[in-house]
């Protein structure tokens, strides 16, 4: 078989890739990322028939049975004699030829891309979004990938680590999202009927942005990383206690401006919220019982929380009428992408996001405006 790459920009690998359902015909791993840059796979186009012509060490595995099978130069790079596979099967594939001949491979695609057609209609189908702007670390996409439970059909990736947090940086990593956002749009076109699975690790105020260009009309599962476990979650079920449920505290006394707090995993103390905003302020602060880290990783949680902060800024916007509003917020990665869902700016004032840095004289740096 050849060793080329897969590559997802022509035509027929597409077809190939979405035949496969992203996945390896052999062990079914999915092949969607790679494990050091953005968009690329981990999946390999491989020949049943192989590519190189001659007998032995000179001809490619299985090379002498291509006219029994009809293969000729002209169609040895058709879709009917390429499998999609990971790197591991298609090595042991061709360093095992005898074990595996022409007629079993061929049954082998059959069946798998049989098996793929009866998924589309049972499954999922998703994109997977990957948005890692913290450290330059990569997500590991082998593990990323048996964690979905879904055919996979693209990816779409941005993991370049965010280091400049001054105002112009701020505004550059916000067009970055907006130019991001455009390349999962045109993802979710080119596969229609298709969730977005979204895997979050970066500066908050990325995230609130990124859920805002997303926003609550477009079907999407959120992530969230459980640094205990090493996992991601999204599973309806909080295994140790029942759905937390917030308390909503609002000052009595309108003025121009709301202050939304949001903590969750830690707390958001007054006076660094009055190092932030100038003047006179509203504020609505929504709270969980004993804040912590790793305090809100399940659905139910997230949609309780998100339910909450929705209600509340809309209501309070329709009474008061606020010329703008400034958002604190101290939780997880995963649970910032979906308030930022809830945020439309046809129906709120502008939106002004702040970054926490603990070390800085005003702990809080107003980041991004929405």
């Amino acid at each position: 078989m050849s060793r080329d790459p897969f590559k997802l920009s022509t035509v027929d690998d597409r077809s190939l890739w979405v035949s496969s359902g992203g996945m390896c015909a052999k062990c079914k791993t999915a092949l969607i990322l790679n494990d050091v840059d953005a968009k690329v796979n981990i999946g390999e186009r491989a020949h049943i028939i192989g590519k190189a012509k001659g007998k032995g060490k000179k001809g490619g595995p299985r090379r002498e049975f291509a006219e029994k099978f009809g293969i000729t130069d002209e169609n040895i790079d058709s879709l009917e004699n390429l499998m999609l596979m990971c790197s591991p099967c298609h090595h042991t594939i061709d360093t095992n030829f005898k074990a595996y001949p022409p007629q079993e491979l061929f049954e082998m695609k059959e069946k798998h891309e049989s098996w793929v057609r009866e998924q589309l209609f049972k499954k999922n189908k998703a994109i997977v979004v990957v948005h890692k702007r913290k450290n330059p670390m990569p997500v590991d996409s082998i593990l990323l990938s048996k964690e979905t439970n879904c055919l996979l059909l693209d990816a779409v990736s941005f993991q370049e680590e965010f280091t400049d947090f001054t105002e112009e940086g701020w505004d550059t990593a916000k067009k970055d999202n907006e130019d991001f956002f455009r390349k999962v749009v045109n993802s979710k076109r080119e596969n229609e009927g298709t969730y977005l699975y979204v895997f979050p690790l970066s500066p908050i105020p990325l995230l609130i942005h990124l859920g805002c260009l997303i926003s609550d009309t477009t079907t999407a599962v959120v992530h969230q990383f459980d640094r205990d476990t090493q996992l991601w979650c999204h599973e309806n079920v909080n295994p140790d206690k029942n759905v937390l449920m917030p308390e909503v505290k609002i000052s009595e006394k309108a003025h121009d401006k709301l202050v939304v707090t949001v903590q969750v995993s830690g707390n958001i103390h007054e006076q660094d919220i009055k190092d932030a905003v100038d003047d006179s302020f509203q504020r609505l602060n929504i709270k969980i019982d004993e804040p912590k880290l790793n305090a809100v990783l399940y659905e139910n949680d997230v949609e309780v929380l998100k339910s909450v902060f929705r209600k509340e800024i809309y209501r309070l916007q329709n009474d008061n009428q606020y010329s703008e509003i400034h958002l604190f917020y101290f939780g997880p990665a995963g649970l910032a992408v979906e308030i930022g869902r809830c945020i439309n700016q046809n129906m709120l004032p502008e939106v002004h996001l702040y970054e926490y840095n603990n070390r800085a004289n005003a702990k809080y740096q107003r980041a991004i405006t929405i």
